[in-house]
């Protein structure tokens, strides 16, 4: 199935384990009717209001719809679901998206209401197209074939970006014309090779993002992906991409597989969309906290920038990785290593140890790109170990690097039984979850553990890493083999 541009809306900025969840637990076959419904009521109404029924209940629908809102709905009764209702408890769960979002994750395409289809047929709205063709026409070179195929997809609804130009439309048509011009500028520049030209490259090599967009709006962060224009350039790039269409008007080479495309975006994903076509993105900013006690010169701590990371020719044998989310655990266990020497295995000029990585909350593209390369390049012989706070955060975490890491995902102490004998002990002063917490937790579930999040609920408290940094230091001192 073709992936509109919807999903991208919902993802770019989002946690990709979020969509998945969402997707695997409304696929539950107790759910479909509800949607179904949900989907037609809010389609006729145009916003979250007004009942859905699901008449006749059966067992499983209401096994799903009690869990979800928390009721007690008997098999044979009509249900009356309340849209205001599912979307206030869409949004203050695990799954923070709107009816329309959660439609375009569910199905890959937009909720087109009554209005939408007016539109997609009012004069008004065609001849904003008409207006970007018609800036063309005369022009020395006329618009590519890729990009005339994505304008007339727009124009009915069918193709990536139709949203976020809809809505740009609804609050400002003149907003609407500008930013649509400077994405299609943007890529006529890039698929003619007029940027590389205009830039004194003859060559046509790979240009930066802002570069490009400078040329097409004269400001470099107008192809941002936080900027309405710089969403729709992205959002052709990706449709291009999965229709397989040529990425170049000089030459037809396939674009190649992207992985993950479907399952919503990352800064990687993104990061390969755009490199397909000849964009670098940046690759300074995102950067990764690192600790080798085993690797001389590059022993540590020191950081590496996506760029590094890119750039590095082989990277050093390592054991087993260990990844903390915060950096003062990090030190700490740093602080620890360099009181002990190190004993490894020297194997072709390899010295086999540890890795000791800080993500400093979220992974970030850096921290992933590594992790990969490790484990792609067979630079990692064991497992990666991840310790994180247990919290909704932290649970987030871990579960981006469980889903993407699945057989060397192993946490350290980071599960259920950890957790709960933590807090029974006592001995520390412990931060409660607040009701929404509670609530969220409820809706989450640590890939690597079902009992985790319903024991954090149930015992009521957030357990920070510095409060369990004993055990961890303990365990990391042995896995450096020190003496």
């Amino acid at each position: 199935m073709s992936q509109q541009e919807g999903v991208i809306h919902v993802a770019v900025g989002t946690d990709v384990t979020r969509i998945e969840r969402a997707r695997r637990y409304f696929s539950l076959p107790g759910f479909e009717r509800m949607l179904r419904e949900v989907w037609k009521r809010y389609a006729g109404l145009e916003e979250a209001k007004g009942h859905a029924v699901v008449r006749g209940a059966t067992a499983e629908e209401c096994e799903a719809l009690n869990s979800f809102f928390g009721w007690y709905k008997r098999p044979g009764t009509d249900i009356r679901i309340s849209l205001a209702q599912f979307e206030t408890e869409l949004q203050e769960s695990a799954f923070p998206f709107t009816i329309t979002e959660l439609h375009e994750i569910m199905t890959g395409s937009p909720l087109l209401t009554k209005s939408d289809l007016k539109l997609l047929a009012e004069t008004e709205w065609h001849s904003l197209f008409g207006k970007i063709e018609e800036a063309y026409m005369d022009a020395p070179v006329h618009l590519a074939q890729a990009v005339q195929d994505w304008l007339a997809g727009l124009k009915t609804g069918a193709a990536g970006g139709y949203r976020t130009l809809r809505e740009l439309w609804r609050s400002s048509p003149e907003a609407a014309e500008r930013e649509l011009g400077i994405a299609v500028r943007a890529w006529q520049l890039l698929l003619t090779g007029e940027a590389g030209r205009l830039v004194g490259d003859q060559a046509r090599a790979a240009i930066r993002i802002p570069v490009l967009a400078a040329l097409a709006a004269g400001q470099p962060h107008a192809l941002d992906r936080n900027q309405a224009a710089g969403r729709l350039f992205f959002q052709a790039l990706r449709s291009a991409l999965q229709e397989g269409q040529s990425l170049s008007e000089a030459d037809a080479s396939s674009p190649g597989e992207i992985t993950n495309v479907a399952s919503g975006i990352d800064s990687l994903v993104a990061r390969s969309i755009y490199r397909s076509v000849g964009l670098l993105d940046d690759d300074i900013s995102s950067s990764v906290h690192l600790y080798h006690p085993s690797g001389g010169a590059m022993k540590g701590p020191y950081v590496m920038t996506l760029r590094q990371v890119d750039a590095a020719p082989v990277l050093p044998l390592v054991q087993h990785i260990y990844v903390v989310e915060n950096p003062a655990v990090f030190s700490t266990l740093v602080d620890a290593a360099d009181k002990r020497s190190f004993v490894g295995s020297v194997e072709d000029q390899d010295t086999v140890g540890p890795l000791l990585m800080c993500t400093s909350g979220p992974a970030s593209a850096a921290a992933l790109r590594l992790l990969d390369r490790y484990i792609e390049e067979g630079r990692m012989r064991g497992s990666l170990y991840y310790s994180g706070d247990f919290d909704i955060k932290g649970v987030e975490i871990g579960n981006v690097l469980a889903l993407r890491y699945a057989e060397r995902f192993v946490p350290w102490f980071f599960d259920g039984d950890h957790y709960r004998k933590r807090v029974e002990i006592g001995s520390q002063m412990f931060v409660p979850f607040s009701n929404e917490e509670k609530a969220r937790l409820a809706r989450t579930q640590a890939e690597w553990d079902e009992s985790l999040c319903v024991t954090m609920g149930s015992r009521g408290y957030k357990l920070f890493q510095e409060q369990f940094i004993v055990p961890l230091a303990q365990t990391w001192m042995l896995g450096l083999g020190s003496e």
